[in-house]
């Protein structure tokens, strides 16, 4: 009656000890698994958010208009331009059937073109139709690029490498007209500029922090069930015919590796969401080491215990 009640209950205080304790650590093979199902959700995110938050900082940095000095007049001499367009259904149209546009704007190079364009602008980018005969490859290779189509929204600096990126689904109904009345007033530019930036640069975040978590989901999903398999070998077993010890089931050694693996994973991610000196791979083989080096701990308490009961 008491194992039953044990297993009916959700001690979460128990959990936690396992982190160190390891009378705690064999007390977790009797939780319920929806409630270590949820310490793994947890852990896993928590193992994440280095990666997340690396993301993010690079989508942050890139979104800065300092990065990209001359931008504000490079879409000026845009807006100048007796050149219409508009962005719809995630595609470039411009206006009767105009050929793409190309144009230079100090060390920037602008291209506007449609999806039937494509060829075009890159013919536009490897020649370089706006740039004088004598400029040399590595020069060209560091001019800066604004490029609207044919399916993405790309800003470069090509001194720095930085860049934003993004498909044309996230700048639905920006156009030429809109352009150019931000065009009128420098702080209404500016803000249309930042704008465009920031879409640009975290428009994609979502899908790679959901790509992130299931990738780190798998990755730890893994990382447990061996250990936790390597757990249910913890028993010192003694010559045929004598008593062995007390058994861990494999599935059993999961549960208590997914609960005394949660507290390396909680100590990792918040130093990496907290400290960005700390890169997101070191964290990952930090908390690998943390964890493996605990399971170890327990797996030889366990054996040693199994080896003070024979004798």
């Amino acid at each position: 009656m008491e194992e039953h009640q044990n297993k009916a209950t959700l001690p979460l205080w128990t959990a936690a000890k396992a982190w160190w304790s390891d009378t705690a650590a064999q007390e977790c093979k009797n939780l319920n698994w929806f409630f270590i199902l949820a310490i793994f959700i947890a852990s896993t995110i928590a193992i994440s958010l280095p990666f997340a938050a690396n993301r993010w900082r690079e989508a942050e940095a890139a979104s800065q208009a300092n990065q990209y000095p001359g931008l504000g007049n490079a879409f000026e001499d845009l807006a100048s331009k007796n050149f219409e367009f508009s962005i719809s259904s995630g595609k470039m149209a411009v206006s009767n059937s105009e050929g793409p546009l190309t144009l230079s704007s100090g060390n920037w190079d602008i291209l506007v073109s449609t999806n039937t364009d494509k060829l075009h602008v890159q013919e536009a980018i490897d020649i370089g139709e706006t740039k004088q005969e004598s400029e040399t490859v590595e020069k060209e290779s560091r001019r800066n690029l604004l490029q609207l189509g044919p399916d993405r929204f790309l800003i470069r600096n090509g001194n720095t490498g930085i860049q934003v990126s993004a498909p044309l689904q996230a700048f639905e109904g920006f156009s030429s007209d809109i352009l150019k009345q931000a065009a009128q007033n420098r702080r209404t530019l500016s803000d249309l500029i930042e704008g465009l930036l920031f879409t640009a640069a975290f428009s994609s975040i979502p899908s790679i922090i959901l790509t992130l978590f299931l990738l780190m989901f798998v990755q730890n999903l893994a990382f447990v069930v061996i250990l936790g398999v390597m757990l249910s070998f913890a028993v010192y077993r003694k010559k045929l015919g004598d008593e062995s010890g007390r058994v861990i089931r494999p599935l059993e050694g999961i549960k208590m590796a997914a609960a005394i693996m949660a507290g390396p994973a909680f100590v990792i991610g918040l130093a990496g969401l907290f400290i960005p000196a700390f890169k997101a791979p070191f964290l990952w083989l930090a908390y690998s080491l943390l964890a493996g080096i605990r399971v170890v701990v327990l797996y030889t308490s366990h054996y040693r215990g199994a080896n003070i009961k024979r004798d």
